[in-house]
């Protein structure tokens, strides 16, 4: 019976539970990203007029703290830290800027910042008493940055300098560990920015116990791990079909999408790349970042085209295709100080084509694509992660880095419909499979009852000619043995009847004497002419045999005393011999033998018979019946003249006239062990004989035993 298909659209009720689970998984992401909360019971603590009082924060329960409020603020000089307690205690009161945010656009002396320049960053902390160990974790600072803690350089990221020329470029994030014995904690941060569109502290500064911001440290390492993983295994997954595929070049987009959004994860967040190639350029890594999400996008778009052409235009596909060929030709040729300031309109240009793809994907659903749904679902969400990433970057919020999880989240989506497609081909591929093999199957079958058909008609045609062959076989025998053994007595009666007719006998003794013998040879004739007859129709299956079950006790008292009066008349003795504990189990079992019992009557006549001729007066003849594990054997023995060896192989021929053959006692046709012999395997079963020369004859046949039909059928 065939199996009913289910369609792939009917599948997503029961895959229906994925994007929510993964909505769920989500959205706790979003929450751990966000910024760490105070206890519902404390305040909001920020910096205030470049001093942060943290005597009431208990780092070991209430976890670590973000530096954030107004931090002093130098423009245009690098202090180190004795200058700026000279500056602070000395000079007027410095500026103040709200960290964390880029010194883009803060007015100064009514003059609003670029994003070129350097500056100085100072904070004064309060700590509680005996705080320990502690660290201080220091974000992607732009671009180069050196630390002081409590006056002792801690290091930093690139070289600052005052121009270009002095500067050099870098980012790392990293742990800076420090023992805070005084409980006044001074920090200053030396920035400068040449390279980027925008400069500054644009990051949270995080400062907490030593062990509890280590493990959030890595906490955050692991997953930006765990996230370009992904983002790889997926792009190498689906390469691999491709390269089995070529056809597929859907997955050939993919995969390049998926290597590039994970190539461009190992350089936002924790800076992955930079930790794996410290000695990496600062230009070649941030070129690689911009190029990879500018190629990104029209690869993208070009893999939904491969999964809706019906609603994606191809004009709208080239037009992205140009724009993100176009700003990536950019990001090689131009400095960064200029090719970064691309990016917001490229981020603009994302967001437009983000909803381009909702609205093609919203068509999708209404026209019932298959998996439109949950690639919908997926750009919506990655969608609404671009959007706080880009207040985030603008500084309108204080809460980012999200895109990557909502990227990841749409790079699932898509998969999952990939993997659905490819279930839908392997669900085509078992179908045509299974109805290939049916027909198969159902060609066998009907080769297979042809054959059988075929081989019926064979063997009936076999059979057929076999009848004919044996007619025909039995014709020839029976006009060959006319002419052969009919001509002598023929001869012999004509003559005697001559004899009459010309009166060479007158004696009237004489004359009855040649009539008697005339009577003598037609009666041995008319017994000839019957046994011919009988032979023929037995050789050409043509006399009706009354088959019947007969059990193994009832054939021995059948034959007990049948020829003892008829021997014992002829002067000789007789015995019977039932070996039947031989095999004991069969006449517990029910075997019996399928006989007609009037021809195997006439066999053991015949046998006995011609027994009785060769056997002197005052010898014997033993009736034998035993049974092995398939048959029933009798065996007629007497002690007369025997066989000749030379004889023994054509005793049961027809007509085998030898003088010392069985077939050629007194009177006999010499065609009785031939009817015998067709009579016993017509039955199934075999004759033969053995004898010694002067030590009498064994002649012996054998009938098959079988389970009885009435025994089977109850």
């Amino acid at each position: 019976m065939r199996k009913k298909v289910v369609s792939i659209s009917r599948n997503y009720l029961y895959y229906i539970w994925i994007p929510a689970l993964i909505a769920i998984l989500l959205l706790g992401s979003l929450v751990g990203c966000g910024i760490r909360q105070l206890p519902a019971s404390e305040p909001s603590i920020q910096a205030e007029q470049g001093k942060l009082d943290l005597t009431g924060w208990h780092f070991k329960n209430d976890g670590n703290k973000a530096l954030d409020g107004e931090w002093d603020f130098f423009w245009g000089q690098l202090l180190e830290p004795g200058q700026v307690k000279a500056a602070l205690k000395e000079g007027p009161a410095p500026e103040r800027i709200q960290l964390p945010h880029t010194w883009n656009g803060y007015e100064q002396e009514g003059t609003k910042l670029p994003g070129s320049g350097f500056a100085t960053f100072h904070l004064q902390v309060t700590l509680p008493a005996s705080s320990g160990v502690m660290a201080l974790e220091l974000p992607t600072i732009r671009t180069a940055y050196t630390l002081w803690i409590n006056g002792q350089p801690m290091g930093g990221s690139g070289v600052v300098g005052t121009d270009r020329a002095t500067s050099e470029p870098s980012y790392m994030p990293r742990l800076v560990y420090f023992n805070a014995v005084d409980p006044a904690l001074d920090i200053v941060i030396q920035v400068s920015n040449f390279d980027h569109r925008t400069g500054g502290i644009w990051n949270k500064i995080w400062l907490g116990d030593a062990d509890k911001l280590t493990s959030n440290h890595n906490r955050s390492l692991i997953i930006d791990a765990m996230l370009i993983g992904s983002l790889l295994l997926m792009g190498l997954y689906h390469l691999g079909l491709f390269v089995m595929r070529f056809k597929e070049r859907g997955s050939l987009y993919f995969a390049i999408f998926c290597i590039l959004a994970g190539v461009r994860a190992m350089f936002v967040g924790e800076g992955t790349m930079f930790l794996l190639f410290p000695d990496l350029p600062w230009l070649t890594g941030l070129r690689l970042e911009y190029i990879s999400y500018y190629l990104s996008v029209p690869l993208i778009v070009m893999f939904c085209r491969g999964l809706y052409p019906q609603v994606f235009r191809l004009g709208y596909i080239r037009a992205i295709q140009g724009t993100g060929l176009a700003a990536s030709i950019l990001v090689i040729l131009l400095p960064s100080n200029i090719f970064t300031y691309v990016t917001p309109a490229y981020q603009i240009f994302t967001i437009a084509v983000c909803v381009y793809c909702i609205v093609c994907f919203t068509e999708g659903v209404r026209n019932k694509r298959d998996g439109a749904l949950f690639v919908l679902t997926g750009v919506i969400v990655y969608t609404v992660t671009i959007l706080i990433d880009l207040l985030y970057i603008n500084e309108y919020i204080d809460k980012g880095n999200v895109s990557a999880i909502g990227l990841f989240y749409c790079i699932f989506m898509t998969s999952f419909i990939i993997s659905l497609k490819s279930f839908r081909a392997f669900a085509a591929v078992e179908t045509l499979s299974r109805q290939l093999r049916e027909l198969n199957m159902g060609l066998e079958h009907r080769i297979k009852e042809r054959t059988a058909e075929l081989e019926k008609s064979n063997r009936t045609l076999e059979k057929m000619n076999e009848d004919l062959g044996r007619l025909e076989k039995s014709r020839r025998h029976l006009l060959s043995n006319i002419s052969h053994d009919l001509g002598t007595p023929m001869t012999l009666i004509q003559g005697y009847v001559e004899a009459l007719i010309d009166k060479v006998v007158v004696d009237p003794e004489q004359q009855e004497k040649y009539l008697r013998l005339i009577l003598t040879r037609i009666n041995g004739l008319n017994r000839l002419i019957t046994d011919l007859f009988q032979l023929s129709k037995l050789e050409a299956r043509q006399i009706d045999f009354n088959m019947q079950e007969m059990t193994i006790d009832d054939f021995v008292q059948y034959y007990r005393d049948r020829y003892e009066l008829e021997v014992r008349n002829a002067g000789l003795s007789f015995s019977l011999q039932a070996y039947l504990h031989a095999v004991p189990e069969l006449r517990q079992s029910g075997h019996v033998i399928y006989i007609d019992i009037d021809r195997i009557d006439q066999v053991l006549t015949n046998i006995i018979y011609n027994a009785i001729k060769h056997t002197p007066a005052g010898g014997a003849i033993v009736l034998q019946i035993l049974t092995d594990s398939s048959s029933l054997v009798m065996k007629v023995q007497d002690n007369g003249s025997g066989i000749d060896p030379d004889d023994l192989p054509y005793i049961f021929d027809r007509f085998y006239k030898k003088d010392k053959s069985r077939n050629s006692a007194e009177g006999g046709s010499g065609l009785g062990l031939a009817i015998a012999k067709e009579i016993v395997e017509f039955h199934g079963g075999r004759i033969w004989a053995e004898s010694r020369l002067h030590q009498g004859a064994c002649i012996s046949f054998a009938l098959p035993l079988r389970e009885s039909q009435r025994r089977l059928r109850a």
